[in-house]
């Protein structure tokens, strides 16, 4: 009851995403979007798939040093599949669980699934660490973007300190998992393989994590760049330091809502930025069709893999030992 509770909420959520914007754009949005030409969604289909094909191979690489890659399809579908989670549950809350359930029903170890599930969001948080400010630092000299710069750089501030919270207390949630884990062996046995897990990640040097963080930027660049090309055949193109700065910061503002993908902040908050350069229908419309790209897709491939994967009646791999 609870699942179809969560999933009853995330549709209602992608709903919501997508009639908000022409709640106050009207018909004017509504024909805009309507007649947005195939050329242009030709465009936002390649570059979601771009941004998919990034994440998945990010994942390839984590799951290859560990020795756990599946076939690189069931990593695609685990990978699309937990993107839906993190959009569709309340704060992204359900991402991390469905990223090990997932990469377990795809034969990976759960060693390596709960390693390579941790390491992803951290890789996301530093890349947005220094592209946020990065981003509004390009535009000085072009736009008078007084608001946003600061709002980056207070997005990039909360996203180090969250990182160097989590780093100083690792030690005292490690002795609290250590102290549960001990009570059984095989929890024991689990816990010893996630530490050799994670220390093999660590090693990984240059070789491993300086692709991660390039295929970490091709992924978000991706992703943020659908919103480039809407507005470009829209008739409003803007400077994609500015979009990338926009989408980042009003998407991390809008999930500390709790919302699922922060459907209700991110509209409103994108809807104004964007209307300060354009009509408010143009600016409307340019939401609702962001809305497809970067929800409604997304959302329908990872529902289909979630389901390939949850039927999947292929045995899981023991762990190791």
């Amino acid at each position: 009851m609870r699942r179809f509770g969560l999933l009853g909420l995330g549709l209602l959520a992608m709903a919501a995403a997508l009639t908000l914007p022409l709640a106050w754009g009207g018909l004017p949005a509504l024909r805009s979007s309507l007649n947005f030409p195939q050329a242009g969604w030709g465009g936002v289909l390649l570059l979601a798939g771009v941004a998919a094909l990034a994440r998945a191979t990010r994942q390839q690489l984590l799951l290859n040093r560990l020795d756990a890659a599946p076939r690189a399809s069931l990593n695609l579908a685990a990978s699309l599949a937990t993107e839906t989670a993190y959009a569709l549950t309340p704060g992204s809350s359900g991402g991390l669980p469905a990223s090990v359930w997932l990469l377990r029903r795809a034969g990976v170890p759960l060693s390596a699934a709960l390693a390579v599930s941790a390491a992803d969001p951290l890789l996301d948080a530093l890349f947005f660490a220094v592209a946020l400010p990065a981003s509004a630092l390009a535009l000085t000299l072009e736009i008078d973007v007084r608001p946003l710069r600061e709002a980056a750089w207070l997005a990039s501030t909360l996203l180090v300190v969250a990182l160097v919270v989590a780093w100083l207390l690792r030690r005292a949630l490690l002795r609290r998992v250590v102290a549960i884990a001990w009570r059984r062996p095989r929890w024991r046995r689990a816990w010893h393989d996630l530490r050799a897990s994670l220390r093999d990640l660590l090693r990984g040097g240059v070789r491993l994590w300086l692709p991660q963080l390039l295929l970490a930027a091709v992924q978000w660049c991706a992703r943020y760049g659908i919103l480039a090309v809407i507005l470009h055949v829209l008739g409003h193109p803007l400077p994609f330091a500015l979009l990338l700065l926009v989408q980042g910061v009003a998407l991390h503002a809008a999930q500390w809502t709790g919302a699922p993908a922060g459907v209700g902040g991110a509209e409103i908050a994108l809807g104004l930025a964007l209307g300060a350069w354009m009509p408010a229908a143009s600016a409307a419309s340019a939401v609702l069709l962001w809305r497809i790209g970067t929800l409604l897709v997304p959302t329908l491939a990872g529902a289909t893999a979630f389901m390939v994967l949850g039927a999947r009646r292929a045995p899981i791999l023991p762990e190791p030992g």
